[in-house]
């Protein structure tokens, strides 16, 4: 699933992940309910679709869910807990539920979450947001929650897009430079030349698939790096929410498929060049062969 399929649905920020982790390293994953009602079919995409970016080894730490119930009904918030089952059953090791000043009924809630405890498999707490970093550190908590981690939804957005779209142009790009460089390699003359002519120009140009990736490789690492306090910013493109790696191994494998198709057009210039002189030598032989070996007799008188 792609960014730009359900961009509508990313865009309303129904969850995220912000970055921050947890006292286990596990991903904190959050769940902003509002005033109007949410729609659990589009909560169900954006969760799919953010449980997809982080690394199988960042999954198996567990993830601790805040549901921000603080602007929400009771009945909405017990429907997201229990929809958590079906979408992330392996992967939730607790989740806190950020209760409203006004609170909800506490014996309602407390038997509820009691009584469904076993059944979900995993814990799940009412807190105040005040009392959020008993369980997590306040520079893994965003301003939202008296944290000071920064988190920007549309920033993040606008260069998961980008990390996409290079994604998907890198690895087509990839393809078509290997079936060119492959069939300039192979042994067969005429399977060459139809491989190389056929598929020599590739759909997108290389050189602005690299600038792209090289940009987003060193905002990647900026945002690890460089923090707004000068420390480290745990933000959503960290390396493993976001596979900086993967961006430079997409790099380093276009450079050097780039490299091999560079010389094979180079190679394929001095082929055609040979061609060119090759065909007027021909011409010029052709010619004194034919029409210019009667042309001589004719002006030279020349018997033979």
């Amino acid at each position: 699933m792609e960014a730009s399929v359900i961009l509508p649905i990313l865009k309303k920020k129904l969850a995220f992940l912000s970055g921050g982790k947890d006292r286990r390293s596990g991903l904190i994953l959050t769940i902003p309910l509002c005033l109007e009602q949410t729609s659990m079919d589009e909560l169900s995409v954006t969760l799919d679709y953010l449980l997809s970016i982080p690394s199988e080894k960042c999954k198996a730490r567990g993830f601790t869910v805040i549901v921000d119930g603080r602007k929400s009904q009771w009945n909405v918030v017990k429907t997201v807990v229990l929809m958590l089952q079906n979408v992330v059953p392996a992967e939730v090791s607790l989740v806190c539920v950020v209760k409203p000043d006004e609170f909800w009924d506490k014996k309602v809630t407390h038997f509820c979450f009691w009584k469904e405890k076993d059944r979900l498999g995993f814990e799940v707490i009412l807190v105040s947001a005040n009392k959020l970093t008993r369980y997590i550190e306040p520079c893994q908590l965003t301003e939202d929650f008296g944290g000071s981690l920064t988190y920007d939804h549309m920033d993040w957005l606008n260069k998961r897009l980008v990390f996409e779209k290079f994604t998907k142009e890198s690895t087509s790009l990839l393809d078509e430079l290997a079936l060119i460089n492959n069939g300039s390699d192979k042994g067969n003359e005429q399977e060459k030349e139809r491989s190389v002519d056929l598929n020599f120009l590739p759909s997108v140009d290389p050189e602005t698939v690299l600038q792209t990736g090289h940009e987003l490789l060193s905002e990647l690492q900026q945002r690890r790096f460089n923090g707004s306090d000068g420390g480290v910013s745990w933000s959503p493109m960290d390396d493993e929410l976001l596979a900086q790696p993967q961006v430079m191994k997409l790099l380093d494998s276009l450079r050097e498929q780039y490299t091999r198709y560079q010389e094979v057009c180079r190679q394929r210039s001095k082929r055609t060049q040979l061609e060119e002189i090759q065909q007027k030598v021909m011409q010029v032989v052709n010619w004194l062969e034919g029409p210019g070996s009667e042309q001589l007799r004719a002006q030279w008188g020349i018997a033979l």
